[in-house]
């Protein structure tokens, strides 16, 4: 099970040589009015944004096949291009069936070792395919954010992917929730991709039940990249770049 959740990213039918999808973000997934202190911060002052991603396997972006089209990547061509003149430094600290704890166990490390402004921290999936304690996710969460903040960096959360084929078998809103609650309770935005992706593939923007390789392929870039800009977006507009 958690590796059909890891794998749930390699979806929908578009060309190849097709434009990216335009991936409208539901109004109630969206990041509204962040607030990045520390990012704002370091761009104003340096014309630098150190970012570090993490997450499973998703994050890394192997269902992609190749390092560019990852969402990491991909948020960093974003940001660059709403950013201009900010050199813009997303470090992918990820891996496959990596979890929320295991992300924790390494976090200090991580901090030292990148330095960021802004870490954006994906869970969710791995815990939903292992049955881990909704509980326990939660106060790892909890105590995650309060390292990130110890260390003088903002956070933004996303939650688990959504996948058809797994949520008919398995209730992942409970997961989903559970970083919701974290977030708010603790004053951090989420980023709701597991509703995202849900809207996406309901709408038929993405297809997420897709089989055939090649188009499972494509539509991981695809996927990947509209989640980047569903976090560009905002974290510019926090940042002080005009709208897009």
């Amino acid at each position: 099970m958690i590796r059909a959740l890891a794998c749930a990213a390699l979806l929908a039918a578009v060309p190849a040589c097709a434009a990216p999808p335009a991936c409208p973000v539901p109004e109630e997934s969206a990041l509204r009015d962040i607030v990045l202190p520390h990012a704002r911060e370091q761009v104003a002052t340096r014309r630098l944004l150190d970012v570090l991603a993490l997450g499973g396997a998703a994050t890394l972006g192997d269902a992609a096949e190749g390092e560019a089209f990852s969402t990491p990547a991909r948020l960093a061509a974003r940001l660059e291009d709403a950013l201009p003149g900010v050199a813009v430094h997303v470090a992918t600290h990820a891996g496959p069936n990596r979890s929320a704890r295991d992300a924790l166990h390494d976090l200090e490390a991580d901090l030292a070792q990148t330095k960021p402004a802004l870490v954006v921290w994906s869970s969710g999936s791995v815990e939903a395919g292992s049955g881990t304690d909704i509980d326990e996710l939660a106060e790892t969460l909890e105590t995650g954010i309060a390292r990130i903040r110890a260390a003088g960096a903002d956070i933004i959360l996303i939650n688990l992917q959504y996948a058809p084929s797994i949520a008919r078998i398995v209730d992942l809103e409970p997961y989903r929730e559970a970083v919701r609650r974290v977030g708010e309770a603790n004053d951090v935005p989420v980023l709701d991709r597991y509703e995202m992706m849900r809207a996406w593939s309901a709408s038929g923007v993405l297809d997420l039940d897709a089989t055939t390789p090649e188009v499972r392929v494509q539509v991981a870039r695809d996927l990947f990249d509209c989640v980047a800009a569903a976090l560009a977006n905002p974290i510019a507009a926090a940042l002080g770049a005009p709208p897009p």
